[in-house]
């Protein structure tokens, strides 16, 4: 599974031309920040056995990083749900641990896509 869809951030660029990549790139930077927050407040879930603010917290965050294009990061996210859906709060810290990894590479990836090198490579 690719890391960013491409026809996604195609889609953000076209929307946001008249600004440049720079607001996508900051959005981006909101968006991070928000998710290390919202993984953190899964560990606590995780930590005090509840399941449904996890599967919550898990599914919000899913979607924003849908709209934002970061697929596996949405899909990382979707099986910390699907878990807490569930009941099972465990494995979540290492889960996270491997969302975070990619939450950074994506960050990458979106930053490359505006540089013109994955929109040249496609």
């Amino acid at each position: 599974m690719q890391l960013v869809d491409r026809e996604v951030l195609r889609d953000l660029a076209g929307v946001c031309a008249d600004s440049g990549s720079t607001f996508v790139l900051e959005l981006t930077e909101v968006f991070a920040a928000d998710a290390r927050v919202a993984f953190e407040r899964m560990r606590a879930c995780a930590r005090q056995g509840d399941s449904t603010a996890l599967a919550r917290e898990a599914h919000r965050l899913k979607g924003s990083s849908g709209t934002l294009g970061a697929v596996r990061l949405a899909g990382a996210c979707l099986e910390i749900e699907r878990r807490a859906r569930a009941g099972s709060c465990s494995d979540v810290e290492s889960r996270v641990d491997d969302a975070l990894a990619l939450l950074d590479a994506t960050r990458g990836g979106i930053a490359a896509f505006f540089r013109g090198t994955i929109a040249r490579a496609s």
